[in-house]
């Protein structure tokens, strides 16, 4: 089985006891957040761990208050109002998006194209009343019971059926009239992320990858393993539906790497652009999918996971490379099997899940998530709230957030995020580390 081969057991090993040395770097905000919250778990409950939650929130705050940031902006103007709120709710709520799409609808049945085709006086007459009706609400200088009706002159079928829709958009139409939702609505539209991101993936994957396949050679060197049947990376697998829930929103379906042996899988490696800030988040994914594939896994079965369509994941090369990896259900099953002693913490990390990056890390900041849903704390927002009006408000103002974190149920998942990125940071591996790991294969001259 996979991890009696004795190549693969020297591999975890040599897994288990890396320690790849960080460059020193300041620390951060979010690290400051995430180290109170590993002080406070680990038992020291000293007022300086509320004090280092404290200044690192106060820090993202005033760099958010400083940079104008549109969303923490937003979220204080639905903190103190009605109005904003209800219209937020509004506009995320999946009936709204049906109701657009049906206003739409009764638009194109007016098409002018449609109006200027049509022969029969009283019809196009209806037809350019609905159209202006329509053109009007959209524009908010008329109402939706003015379409309704001109929809119902034209055709009582399509006023039924917009029927049940008008009542939200005359809704979102009243809020757009309160003065919190027009200033609301000035507000500048944010930034969207930076257009190179795929590229710096991609660049970093390659790098990782390139580290990766030098490691199999020399596992290949030390087991006296051929090509056909020796270790090798297979990049962009994606996960089989069979093996993952069909709630997958906290589960990877695509995983960076995949260390084979023949048909087995050894490991499941992942690698982040954004490096630790971004492991925060993602670990909890990568060890649900490690999770799922290994419980769903039947051991007599092998699987097909397909690969992505960028052609350094293909297994062989050339014209006729397959594009889909067989894996044995047996080594699936074997991924959440640690070869060795770990203490029994909950939520667990498999040894068999580990992160892969360009450089060593020392630890894993809070994640972006979770920092921005603490800046969205009652707390929070009066405090940013405070430095936008240009007050100098004081880090134990924030003291409120560090008790909801841990008295409110609805914030367990951060504790638990962090919990587990807490145990991936030993599952980290700069390319210096994958390095000394490769040499750790070739026998000593």
């Amino acid at each position: 089985m996979i991890r009696n081969d004795p190549t693969e057991a020297k591999l975890y090993s040599l897994l288990a006891s890396d320690s790849g040395t960080a460059q020193a770097s300041p620390t951060s905000a979010a690290q400051k957040m995430a180290d109170a919250m590993s002080l406070w778990r680990s038992g020291n409950r000293e007022a300086s761990t509320c004090a280092l939650f404290c200044d690192g929130l106060k820090t993202v705050l005033e760099q958010r208050v400083k940079d104008d940031d549109v969303e923490l902006r937003k979220a204080i103007m639905e903190h103190d109002s009605s109005a904003v709120k209800a219209y937020r709710l509004l506009i995320d709520d999946p009936g709204y998006v049906v109701a657009l799409r049906e206003a739409k609808r009764l638009g194109d049945v007016a098409h002018p194209e449609l109006i200027k085709r049509e022969t029969d006086p009283a019809r196009k007459a209806q037809l350019k009343a609905l159209a202006a009706a329509v053109d009007k609400a959209r524009a908010g200088h008329g109402d939706w019971n003015s379409v309704q009706s001109s929809a119902r002159a034209l055709d009582p079928a399509l006023a039924d059926r917009f029927e049940p829709h008008r009542a939200l958009l005359i809704k979102k139409q009243r809020l757009e009239q309160d003065k919190d939702v027009i200033s609301l609505l000035a507000l500048p539209k944010p930034q969207g992320a930076s257009s190179g991101g795929a590229a710096r993936g991609r660049a970093v994957e390659d790098r990782v990858g390139a580290a990766l396949t030098v490691l199999c050679n020399a596992m290949n060197k030390a087991a006296g393993a051929g090509e056909a049947d020796g270790f090798r990376i297979v990049r962009s697998a994606n996960v089989p539906p069979a093996l993952r829930p069909a709630d997958g929103r906290h589960v990877k379906a695509e995983l960076d790497f995949l260390l084979m042996h023949g048909d087995d899988v050894v490991l499941v490696g992942e690698t982040k652009a954004g490096g630790a800030t971004a492991i925060g988040a993602d670990c909890l994914k990568l060890r649900n999918a490690v999770l799922e594939v290994a419980e769903r896994a039947q051991p007599d079965r092998t699987y097909a996971f397909p690969l992505g369509s960028d052609r350094r994941s293909k297994t062989g090369g050339g014209k006729g490379a397959p594009q889909a990896l067989q894996v044995t259900g047996a080594s699936l099953r074997q991924l959440m099997d640690t070869p060795t002693p770990s203490p029994a913490t909950q939520p667990h990390w498999p040894a068999s899940a580990r992160y892969f990056l360009p450089d060593a890390v020392g630890a894993i900041p809070l994640s972006q998530r979770a920092v921005a849903y603490l800046t969205w704390r009652p707390a929070s927002l009066e405090y940013a709230k405070a430095l936008f009006d240009g007050a100098a408000p004081s880090a134990e103002d924030l003291a409120s957030v560090w008790r909801e974190l841990g008295e409110d149920p609805k914030l367990a998942w951060i504790w638990d995020e962090r919990a587990l990125a807490d145990q991936a940071l030993h599952a980290v591996h700069g390319s210096d580390s994958i390095a000394r790991i490769a040499e750790a294969f070739i026998p000593k001259a």
